[in-house]
């Protein structure tokens, strides 16, 4: 392992690709945190404070806060993250299977590049609705309780607006600012991927949700660790128990990762003179988890996506506020996600394989 570290420092490619990508790193986390213009910041941060800290709401919220690597409680450029572009991706790929024409052109040569370029064009144009939609609810937020529950009564206890001047120029801008900033991120995945170590999409979502870490990790010291310091709330040998089995979840999902299933290719003999060639076997390794994490962050995102169109275009409904609720931690959202996961991992098998 410390040869392995050493030879990272030794061999000048790869040493500049991890310069590059961590710098990559660093705009990713600047840019979560450069605030849209026109949105009051404290107000949000006290918001998801009090929201999540003491479970009043705001599953929704916090699942894009999560992936948006705490963009959204800053209302930062990166507040809508990588995930129109999963959307969009997602999206063309289930109408190269449904649509003949797209499903020649994936396959001819070049094609694979025109069916990028439609899905970035799809990516713009998500972008800008859920853009939009953020917009609004941020300039209104009275009238969305399903999007964001409490938040009102956070503006009424502070005493200063989210907004400070609502209207068509604070939306225009707020759009704009969120589509360049998914666009943006987008280009440094494709830059990650080509220059960078590993693929620069899922490499962004990891550093989203390993920024979160600390936050999560101090909100469990809190749960398990009173501010007293009293004796914890939980028995000792329960919190063992889930210590145990968070290192099982660990080490099974590292065993599934690098178990490879051998297909055995048996080669036919050739006689040549009195000479024999060939005849002997090998074996193909065919991993197990051969779509890896993508069929998660699939369903996660098309999770997310009808959500979020459910919380704004019933911004009032104690049905659609339920439904959210459900669909972001309840055992709907489970059920569902489970079935997802399953599907697009049939689905990516079938169609990269």
């Amino acid at each position: 392992m410390v040869s392995a570290f050493l030879n990272t420092v030794k061999i000048p490619e790869l040493r500049r690709r991890i310069l590059f990508t961590l710098a990559i790193v660093v705009v990713v986390r600047l840019g979560a945190a450069i605030t849209t213009p026109g949105v009051n910041q404290a107000v949000l941060q006290e918001w998801f404070r009090s929201a999540l800290t003491e479970k009043s709401g705001g599953n929704l919220a916090a699942l894009l806060n999560l992936f948006s690597g705490g963009a959204l409680e800053n209302c930062a450029i990166f507040s809508l993250g990588i995930m129109p572009y999963i959307s969009a991706s997602i999206m063309m790929q289930l109408l190269s299977a449904v649509i003949p024409q797209l499903g020649r052109l994936a396959r001819e040569d070049g094609g694979r590049q025109k069916i990028m370029q439609y899905t970035r064009f799809m990516t713009v144009g998500l972008c800008i609705f859920q853009g939009y939609l953020l917009a609004i609810s941020f300039q209104h937020p009275e009238a969305y309780r399903v999007a964001l529950p409490g938040i009102s009564e956070t503006i009424a206890r502070l005493g200063i607006p989210l907004v400070d001047d609502p209207g068509w120029v604070f939306r225009i801008v707020t759009v704009i600012s969120l589509t360049t900033g998914t666009l943006l991120l987008m280009w440094l995945g494709d830059q990650i991927t080509e220059r960078g170590i590993g693929n620069g999409i899922s490499l962004i979502i990891t550093i989203g949700i390993v920024a979160r870490l600390p936050a999560a990790l101090a909100q469990a010291w809190k749960t398990f660790v009173p501010s007293g310091g009293a004796a914890t709330q939980v028995n000792p040998m329960v919190l063992v128990m889930m210590i145990l089995f968070l290192f099982c979840v660990i080490a099974g999902v590292i065993a599934i990762t690098q178990g490879v299933r051998k297909i055995t290719v048996q080669y036919a003999k050739r006689v040549v003179g009195r000479k024999q060639y060939g005849g002997n076997t090998q074996y193909m390794p065919l991993k197990v988890n051969y779509p890896g994490v993508m069929p998660i962050i699939f369903a996660w995102a098309l999770l997310l996506f009808p959500n979020q169109i459910v919380s704004w275009a019933f911004p009032n409904s104690p049905t659609a506020r339920q439904l959210s609720e459900m669909l972001s931690t309840g055992w709907l959202h489970y059920v569902v996600l489970a079935a997802m996961i399953f599907f697009f991992s049939y689905f990516w098998v079938a169609t990269q394989f």
